[in-house]
């Protein structure tokens, strides 16, 4: 029953956010627009989107290695890309269904395996943080733009002082939280804060055991890579956003993710609506701005529901055939 409403939850958060995204558009005429699309950028994005896939389980080979566990690329590959179908399906859930299939795979413990998954979310995460750094410093005069549009200040003109005031702010707060660090964490909030941070520092001190560095690092940045160029190639896939560059580019893929990182059905809405304020800070019209957002999300969920089936298809074949041997 809980799982139900759970369901029933994330459906209705993407419903909504798919109304905001689309409100006062017509959605006729961005249908029409569809016609226009260079779909081969389009195929290109999907199988850089693929290309990640496989990146991020041969990653994952290396992690569950360190451990002193072997299991076979394909298995990883293929449970890896199981878990991204699950998330389409059941949201949250993907982490889960990819341990599970690769403990039933392989016969590793699925505790060890989940350990493996914290690890590389918190190197993703690191990623992730130099990113979004890059994009505020460089794109922070369109981000300026766009919030002048939506609140009605001038704050594009003062952009420099602005960036001067957010960073003085973030020190004080740093400054703050260091001189009242003990008080803070009787706060549950700020207690939580601090175990992130530790469970960071934690994370990376696990990958100094790694004995394959320099493979995982080539794979984490391989796997962001592809993540950005499968944004920046369907730019030339849409005329109003040809002229975009490879900073926009990154913009974009970490407004996407924030997008997807809100609790709905697949990132349906949530995708749709932060990409739309994202490009729109950037100048692009709000319908094109749409059709991109649509565009990118179905080709993405398509590649994934694709390769998640495949996957499982395979697996599946595996087992029968190991159950039939016996």
């Amino acid at each position: 029953m809980l799982k139900t409403l759970k369901y029933l939850i994330f459906i209705i958060i993407s419903s909504v956010l798919m109304y905001f995204a689309f409100k006062d558009q017509n959605i006729s005429e961005i249908i029409s627009m569809m016609s226009y699309v260079d779909y081969k950028f389009i195929l290109i994005s999907m199988i850089c989107g693929a290309f990640a896939i496989v990146s991020r389980g041969l990653r994952w080979g290396f992690l569950i290695e360190s451990l002193g566990y072997k299991a076979s690329n394909r298995n990883c590959i293929h449970t890896v890309s199981i878990g991204y179908l699950t998330n389409i399906l059941i949201p949250r859930a993907g982490e889960i269904s990819r341990c599970t299939s690769l403990h039933q795979a392989e016969n590793i413990p699925f505790n060890k395996l989940f350990g493996t998954i914290i690890l590389e979310r918190l190197i993703d995460l690191v990623i992730l943080i130099i990113l979004v750094f890059i994009a505020f410093i460089y794109k922070f005069a369109e981000i300026s733009s766009f919030f002048e549009k939506v609140l009605g200040t001038n704050t594009a003109s003062n952009s420099n002082n602005t960036l001067l005031i957010v960073l003085c702010i973030f020190g004080a707060i740093l400054l703050f939280t260091q001189i009242f660090k003990k008080r803070l964490l009787k706060f549950s909030f700020f207690k939580k804060i601090q175990n992130l941070v530790k469970g960071l520092k934690d994370g990376l001190t696990s990958f100094n055991n790694l004995k394959e560095k320099t493979p995982f690092i080539t794979h984490t940045i391989f796997i962001w890579l592809m993540y950005i160029v499968m944004t920046f190639i369907c730019f030339f896939a849409i005329d109003e956003t040809e002229h975009l560059n490879i900073l926009d580019g990154i913009y974009i893929t970490i407004i996407g993710g924030l997008g997807m990182v809100v609790p709905s059905q697949g990132g349906i809405g949530s995708y749709h609506l932060a990409v739309k304020l994202g490009l729109s800070g950037i100048g692009i019209a709000m319908q094109p701005a749409l059709l991109f957002a649509f565009a990118v999300h179905t080709a993405q969920t398509l590649m994934t529901i694709i390769f998640g089936l495949f996957s499982s298809f395979i697996l599946l074949s595996t087992k029968k055939n190991v159950e039939t041997t016996k």
